[in-house]
């Protein structure tokens, strides 16, 4: 097979949660060598995360964390101990870059910072993301992507006018915040590869975010208006929004932002009598009569499959999509062409589908995911043998003072979050 892009790139991943491992697995599947350390005593919040397949939970068995650290190697390493950080600089040694997405401060407590790390790797790619950047007032605020999804104003303006905030599913930052990270990463690297120079790349997850409410921010700015929510709707666009169809929970989503799609539009429904009425004749009247509209659209998908409405306004050119439930997507005939998921055999889960994270394909080295994600520790002995080189007297030293851990703690039951 073609060598792949990142081929003999190697990464040591202090990173946990989402966006950092995230970021190191584009990398992963297009041929990077990644060892994510994680220890018995400490380990990512996401191997207590559901899913877990037949609900049986285990630090081994969350596909949560499985879906980001596929093509991963493995080692375990206390940070807490001294023997632990020495076990750290040689990884620093022997990697190109490093990521880290710990609250800021952390690093530099166990001597792991940037500056120290340029001392002596110099050529170094180092990079930090956290919620809110390593300097400022806030900096030191800990937490995950559903609070900076909040700060940076999803909430708000998620949900309907009348009810509580309904923000976006989960974290919400977690799923962009990498992929600006993974590109600031490539042209680090390209920049080293002409200049031989490393550096610094430090991610604000709140700055990336606020990002994506640039035009809203921007008209509070010019007009002084605050957005706030609206449902489903759009100000430039009506109909616009999420419409029952036949069958148990089954929708279509519709949105037609101009009068040649609202003539298509009204074709498709056969120009009944109210697609004639002047309130509904221009994109300002249909907005005026928004919620008759939306009752008159509604009693007519609701007496059709979703699938059908689908294929009847995308053949006249009009924006209209399934809402798909995670069922219909392992069956969906676009994903399985493109190989999105891939199959693979697990120590504990038994063969999960693992969605491939790199959402490119490059013609000449294409992405491949051929490794499951590892359990604790399983490839500590091809880490600290093969890539670090040690001498198993070193191993076995290191595995006595629980530097290298290898088992949980006596006791131990796994903390959840179903």
């Amino acid at each position: 097979m073609t060598k792949k892009v990142f081929e003999g790139l190697k990464v040591v991943e202090f990173a946990w949660v989402a966006v950092g491992p995230q970021t190191s697995k584009y990398l992963a599947d297009h041929g990077a060598t990644v060892v994510r350390l994680e220890s018995h005593t400490h380990f990512d919040l996401f191997r207590g995360t559901s899913p877990f397949p037949q609900n049986i939970p285990g630090v081994n068995r969350s596909m949560f964390y499985g879906k980001y650290n596929s093509n991963k190697y493995h080692a375990t390493c206390n940070l807490n101990l001294p023997q632990g950080r020495e076990l750290a600089w040689k990884f620093i040694e022997w990697a190109d870059v490093i990521t880290e997405s710990f609250r800021p401060g952390t690093m530099k407590r166990w001597g792991l910072d940037y500056d120290s790390v340029i001392k002596v790797r110099p050529d170094i790619i180092y990079v930090s993301t956290s919620m809110q950047g390593q300097t400022g007032p806030f900096s030191q605020y800990a937490g995950v992507g559903s609070m900076i999804s909040a700060v940076a104003g999803f909430g708000e303006i998620s949900g309907y006018p009348d009810q509580m905030p309904a923000p976006p599913y989960g974290a919400y930052s977690d799923y962009f915040c990498q992929r600006f990270l993974s590109t600031t990463l490539m042209a680090a690297m390209d920049h080293k590869q002409l200049t031989g120079k490393g550096q610094w790349i430090e991610q604000s997850q709140l700055e990336t975010s606020v990002y994506f409410n640039a035009p809203l921010s921007i008209d509070y700015e010019v007009n002084g208006h605050i957005a706030g929510r609206d449902g489903n709707r759009l100000p430039y666009a009506a109909p616009h929004g999420i419409y029952p169809c036949e069958g148990s929970d089954c929708w279509i989503a519709i949105a037609v932002f101009n009068d040649d799609q609202w003539q298509a539009f009204c074709s498709v429904l056969g120009n009944p009598d109210w697609t004639r009425q002047e309130k509904f004749s221009s994109l300002l009247q249909r907005k005026n009569n928004e919620d008759e509209l939306d009752s008159l659209i509604g009693q007519w998908t609701n007496t059709k499959r979703s699938k059908d409405i689908e294929v009847l306004l995308q053949d006249q050119g009009v924006p209209a999509s399934v809402v798909e439930k995670s069922s219909d997507l392992y069956q969906d005939p676009q994903l399985a062409h493109r190989k999105f998921y891939v199959k693979m055999n697990h120590a504990e889960m038994g063969t999960p589908n693992y969605p491939q994270q790199a959402d490119f394909i490059l013609s000449k080295t294409p992405r491949e995911t051929i490794m499951p994600s590892p359990c604790l520790g399983e490839h500590n002995e091809y880490v600290y043998k093969e890539l670090l080189k040690l001498s198993d007297d070193e191993i076995s030293d290191r595995m006595a003072d629980e530097s290298i851990t290898t088992e949980l703690p006596a006791g131990f039951k796994l903390t959840t979050n179903m």
